[in-house]
């Protein structure tokens, strides 16, 4: 985990061979949000994305190299005082040396978050 204590998994339900739900809960307190920024604290994108990833590497029991991220749509800001849990619905497609994965964030009422689709690189 990259971020020490950013998240906790609260669930993961596998939905198909290839496709995966998890929901974890952002630790407010963690000091990344005294950065980013004081008095207004807003989850970093760039942490997003190292949640799917590591996400992805649980589920695949794989390590990851991110190599491209396309399509990377932020459609709501995500205040940790408001908001803390946030539900990664992942869709993964294997081809060779590569692991390509459709990503839809969202809050648990179905508030779109973050969608994406990234390319990884097995390690």
């Amino acid at each position: 985990m990259l971020l020490q204590h950013f998240y906790t998994i609260v669930s993961s339900e596998l939905n198909e061979a290839q496709s995966f739900e998890t929901t974890v809960t952002i630790q407010k307190e963690h000091p990344v949000f005294e950065g980013h920024f004081p008095n207004f604290p807003v989850t970093p994108g760039v942490a997003m994305l190292q949640i799917i990833k590591e996400l992805t590497e649980n589920h695949l029991q794989q390590t990851l190299f991110l190599e491209s991220a396309s399509n990377v749509k932020f459609l709501t800001m995500v205040d940790p005082n408001v908001n803390t849990n946030l539900k990664f619905n992942i869709v993964i497609q294997e081809d060779g040396k590569y692991v390509k994965i459709k990503n839809n964030t969202s809050f648990n009422d179905g508030t779109p978050v973050l969608k994406c689709n990234v390319t990884f690189v097995k390690r």
